[in-house]
């Protein structure tokens, strides 16, 4: 675009239009003001100055390539509010795609659209001119003369393009002006609306600004704070204490920020704040030209922090009362906490177990089945609950505690921590060892007719044999054959009371390896009899790869005892009892299936409780099955009846061999 210097035979001495020039300065001078009011004064001063009949200026929108009357004269208003010119359209888009101005009618050859919207608009005579910053765009000064006006000059032409390019100046000055108001009411509402403590300081330890939230803290005004020397901010003792002069007076010196400390201020008339002050130079290039003193109000945070620390030692105490042991532990399984229980069962202080992992403080047996359980725990599992020795200060002394697992999770659910809450179960063992032992004399009782039959017979083969001996003297073949019965007999007869006893005294030693098809058979010589009297016929279905199994043989015995008794009182009329063993997934699976009478469907949630039977007063204590639940349990086994009404039933029990072949390996 040509500037208005560069536009020839033009008349420079026109009066009206130096005078309308001046004006126009005049208005410029106060180009940051409203950028509306500033186009409405100057398009009112070019239409005097040009004499024309409509004026517009559109200001020109980069993004939609449009342009929208920002003020207008002779137009009508809802003309001016619906027109949006394209680049190309009319006069105003025409200008405005070529980027210079246009003076018409003219002598040059211009499209004969424009000829035809002069005519449609009934224009004689039309100015336009774009304004422009560089390259850039900003907008369209547009004037035209209607019917038979006369046309307009070249010097109105220099008039209205020196004005066009003067006037998109102005608009960027005032667009400029107006976004530097923005952002500094921008940065005025942050800093009024932060919850923080703002003061400014000049060299002479002066306050020169203050920010809401301060006066509202201090409860005075602005007019009141601003001037006043910092030594009046805070009390005389407080500046001594805090040497605050001095701190903001080394910053000054050195630049660096003061990372700040705690201080405890009271203004008049308020309750007494906790506060965390920080001092940050401001500088121009390399000088530092105040100090911005930071006060956040931390009064709550530290109540708040008191309050935390107050309930963590209370829950940190319930904890450490607790009867029952608490331990956590890491991810991984190294213990963190250690309660008074915990040191109270097993005799290992927290200082002595802290850091190591909690599967090296159970049970060498049982370590591998535990860790099992507690990677399930944190794979995906809620709670686990398991039994596991625990090893004391003594090394000959294990206590059985019971455990309940479980895991703890963050905000995202990932596992930050294991918490195991385990019972001593001495007093529970004890008790169970009683109950199992009165459990046995009933059964003892139940078997006393088939022993006593048992014992008879060979008692009755060696009276015969010595009789035939004393009335035979002489008869050496006789004199064999007794002698061999008699042996025979009192083997017999030594045999079933060296399973009785076992059967009735209370177990003394711990788990072992032991075949369980031994341990089967051993009980099936202890009720041979009592199974010919109820004319239940056994039937053996044993598999030759079950491997030996890590237990305790006596109350495993005590465990089939109770379920081939019960089954011969399932089968008053006789039946048959199939034992069954088979290896699933490193788990011995043994099976008891009687044809009896069954377990009625309200019978079987009940059936492992303790003291719960179906039998008379005085058959049945209710306590066979309960314990030999608990035994299984002890052996990390489980079990479980399958049974239909008139159908029999099968009892399941399920032994794990994980630890036969940790207890089979050195330690």
């Amino acid at each position: 675009m040509p500037t208005a210097q560069e536009l020839p035979n033009i008349d420079r001495t026109r009066q009206p239009t130096l005078e309308s020039l001046f004006d126009c300065w005049q208005n410029f001078f106060f180009a940051h003001r409203n950028s509306d009011a500033l186009n409405r004064d100057l398009l009112k001063i070019v239409v005097e100055a040009t004499q024309a009949d409509r004026a517009s200026l559109m200001r020109f929108d980069p993004e939609s390539q449009q342009l929208r009357i920002t003020a207008a004269i002779g137009i009508h208003t809802d003309i001016v509010d619906q027109t949006i010119i394209a680049l190309g359209d009319g006069i105003a888009g025409w200008v405005a795609q070529h980027r210079q101005p246009l003076l018409l009618p003219s002598g040059t050859d211009i499209p004969a659209h424009l000829n035809e919207y002069m005519h449609q608009q009934s224009i004689s005579s039309a100015l336009c001119v774009p304004m422009m910053i560089g390259d850039e765009l900003k907008g369209i000064l547009n004037l035209a003369r209607m019917n038979d006006a006369p046309a307009f000059t070249p010097e109105d032409l220099w008039f209205v393009a020196l004005i066009a390019e003067r006037q998109a100046a102005a608009l960027q000055t005032a667009q400029l002006y107006a976004e530097l108001a923005s952002r500094e009411q921008f940065i005025n509402r942050i800093l009024e609306s932060m919850p923080i403590s703002l003061v400014v300081i000049d060299h002479k330890l002066r306050i020169i600004s203050v920010n809401k939230n301060f006066l509202s803290k201090a409860h005075h005004d602005d007019q009141y704070m601003i001037g006043r020397p910092i030594s009046q901010l805070f009390p005389p003792a407080l500046m001594r204490f805090l040497q605050l002069e001095a701190k903001i007076s080394a910053v000054f010196s050195s630049g660096q920020t003061f990372d700040g400390e705690k201080m405890v201020y009271r203004a008049p008339g308020i309750i007494t704040r906790i506060y965390y002050y920080q001092l940050i130079p401001i500088k121009s290039d390399s000088r530092v030209e105040n100090i911005l003193l930071l006060m956040e109000d931390i009064t709550e945070r530290e109540q708040l922090g008191e309050e935390m620390r107050r309930a963590e030692r209370y829950l940190a105490s319930v904890v450490d009362w607790a009867s029952d042991l608490v331990i956590t532990m890491t991810p991984q399984g190294e213990v963190i906490t250690w309660n008074r229980a915990a040191e109270r069962v097993s005799g290992l202080v927290p200082d002595q177990v802290r850091g190591k992992s909690f599967l090296s403080l159970c049970a060498a047996d049982q370590r591998r089945a535990l860790d099992t359980q507690l990677r399930r725990l944190i794979q995906d599992e809620e709670c686990i609950a398991t039994e596991a020795s625990l090893i004391t200060s003594n090394p000959q002394q294990q206590v059985d505690v019971a455990w309940n697992c479980s895991a703890m999770h963050d905000d995202t659910g990932a596992v930050v921590a294991l918490v195991a809450v385990g019972r001593d179960l001495t007093e529970r063992r004890r008790l169970e060892a009683q109950l199992a032992q009165s459990a046995k004399m009933a059964s003892l009782g139940v078997m006393a007719g088939g022993i006593a039959h048992e014992i008879r017979n060979p008692l009755a083969i060696i009276a015969a044999s010595a009789q035939l001996l004393d009335e035979h003297p002489d008869d050496d073949e006789l004199r064999q054959q007794c002698t061999q019965k008699i042996v025979t007999s009192a083997q017999r007869a030594s045999l079933i009371i060296e399973h009785l006893l076992k059967f009735a005294h209370p177990p003394q030693e711990r788990f072992r390896l032991l075949n369980i098809h031994t341990t089967l058979e051993e009980t099936f010589t202890l009720l041979g009899h009592q199974l010919l009297v109820s004319q239940v016929a056994l039937h053996r279905d044993f598999s030759p790869d079950v491997p030996r199994l890590y237990g305790n043989p006596q109350l495993l015995q005590q465990v089939f005892t109770n379920l081939i008794l019960n089954a011969c009182n399932a089968m008053p009329q006789g039946g048959q009892l199939t034992v069954q063993s088979r290896l699933v997934d490193d788990v011995i699976e043994l099976r008891f299936s009687d044809s009896g009478h069954g377990i009625v469907d309200k019978h079987m949630a009940k059936i492992f409780d303790p003291f719960f039977t179906t039998r008379v007063v005085g058959k049945g204590t209710g306590l066979g099955l309960s314990i030999s639940y608990s035994i299984v349990q002890q052996h990390h086994g489980t079990m479980e009846v399958v049974s239909e009404p008139e159908q029999g039933a099968t009892f399941i029990i399920r032994l794990p061999i994980t630890d036969t072949y940790l207890a089979a390996a050195p330690h």
